[in-house]
């Protein structure tokens, strides 16, 4: 009897080890989306847009079932280089889906999306809310993709959505929120970041502002340029898809979309987003030009880094909030067109307090802004939060709405720690002498 059971216990568990998942699926039955977007919809509630891989260099051919009509079904599908985009009006999400797969010879998967896009409009609207709740609770969404807001319809971003360099645009993507990170100019949002601040009761949401770049602000005269160049004082002072240049991608990454709740109420442009990520501790380093305090025509250029977390205390006065930010930045010279000496001791603390100046100008300016606009973007909530006893005390008091009445005062701190390759600068010397 007990080799019976002995047995019987063997058999079932090599059967074990035997089976297998009963819902896999091979890579070949699945569509892997990796972008999408959402726009208001014409014929039902909302307008979604998928893109996906027709994955041609894997079949060697006509990409493995992948290639259709470019009209079809619910919507339309078109080439984009090795990639697919498809729109349907859909009553919600999930329904999509599915319409979706009646015209597609392979089922949808969301699990390596890159990107969401909203349009502007959608997010003016205050309907993001509606959208995000679903998708936060979707098991094949991640909370790490990346939230874009388009000024253009979602699906005409898409259409620009292709591949600059190699083949694959969900490396692209990845490297996205690298560069956010480099050079400052946009935020890193992800799908938790923005759907935890809808629900926040001390911090307001945002969103990479993004747009498409018809070219039109390129002028070819040079005259042009150095009056536009004149007047920026230095400052990237331009909006998503307001950059002058020409070549290359249309699709470009520039400033934040601003969130009160669900709804869209203002954007930033891109010296305002790095102001910002300086305020909030997020900023890594970006280079920075400014007006040369001896010089005011000429630029001096400086690699900025912050060193240290922003020190905030928040106090209140009769229940207005006092709060005091101090910013620490270090950073390295870069350029200095005047080639005036500031790598000096007596001249570089000139330089050092030339830029705390304009980084003083441009975060009390933004300040000023984010209050008109009722967004605390610079999460001082997670400090005011601390003064309070309990939960219901906090809420009760409704920091988002008292954030508008607070006095905040600002001090920057920029050390200047080296000159680059270049010790000393120094005039040019010709024939008539020195300049």
């Amino acid at each position: 009897m007990r080799r019976i059971i002995l047995l019987i216990s063997t058999c079932v568990i090599l059967m074990l080890g035997l089976t297998a998942c009963y819902d896999a699926r091979e890579l070949d039955d699945s569509a892997h989306v990796v972008t999408l977007g959402i726009d208001k919809g014409v014929s039902d509630k909302w307008r979604i847009t998928v893109q996906f891989s027709t994955a041609k260099e894997s079949s060697g051919g006509g990409g493995g079932g992948m290639e259709q009509d470019k009209k079809s079904g619910g919507g339309q599908e078109e080439s984009q280089d090795g990639y697919t985009f498809v729109t349907i009006d859909t009553p919600s999400f999930f329904t999509g889906i599915n319409m979706l797969n009646t015209t597609i010879t392979r089922r949808l998967n969301f699990m390596h999306t890159q990107v969401l896009v909203f349009s502007e409009e959608l997010a003016k609207e205050g309907l993001i809310g509606e959208f995000l709740a679903p998708m936060a609770r979707y098991r094949e969404i991640r909370r790490s993709l990346h939230v874009i807001v388009s000024k253009e319809p979602a699906t005409d971003f898409i259409k620009e959505n292709k591949p600059l360099f190699g083949t694959t645009l969900s490396k692209g993507m990845e490297t996205m929120s690298q560069e956010a990170n480099e050079i400052s100019l946009f935020p890193h949002v992800t799908l938790n970041n923005l759907y935890d601040g809808m629900k926040s009761t001390y911090r307001q949401p945002i969103a990479i502002l993004a747009a498409i770049n018809d070219f039109n602000n390129y002028k070819e005269k040079s005259s042009e340029f150095q009056d536009n160049s004149q007047n920026s004082q230095g400052r990237v002072d331009y909006y998503a898809g307001e950059l002058p240049r020409r070549g290359g991608s249309k699709i470009e990454f520039l400033g934040s979309a601003l969130f009160n709740g669900d709804r869209m109420v203002g954007e930033l442009n891109g010296e305002e987003t790095r102001v910002m990520l300086i305020g909030k501790g997020d900023f890594k380093n970006g280079f920075f030009t400014i007006p040369d305090p001896k010089n005011p025509g000429l630029a001096i250029a400086l690699d900025v880094r912050q060193t240290r977390k922003p020190n905030v205390k928040i106090k209140f006065e009769e229940g207005k909030p006092v709060i005091n930010l101090k910013l620490q930045l270090e950073g390295d010279i870069l350029a200095i067109q005047s080639r005036v000496n500031y790598e000096s001791t007596e001249l570089k603390p000139l330089l050092e307090s030339a830029f705390e100046q304009y980084l003083k100008n441009g975060l009390d300016s933004l300040i000023e802004k984010c209050k008109n606009l009722k967004v605390d973007v610079f999460n001082f909530g997670d400090t005011a939060i601390m003064q309070f006893g309990t939960i219901q005390e906090w809420e009760k008091y409704n920091w988002k709405k008292q954030f508008e009445k607070s006095q905040i005062n600002t001090e920057v701190k920029f050390t200047i720690r080296k000159p680059g390759t270049m010790l000393k600068s120094s005039p040019i010397i010709s024939t008539e002498g020195k300049e």
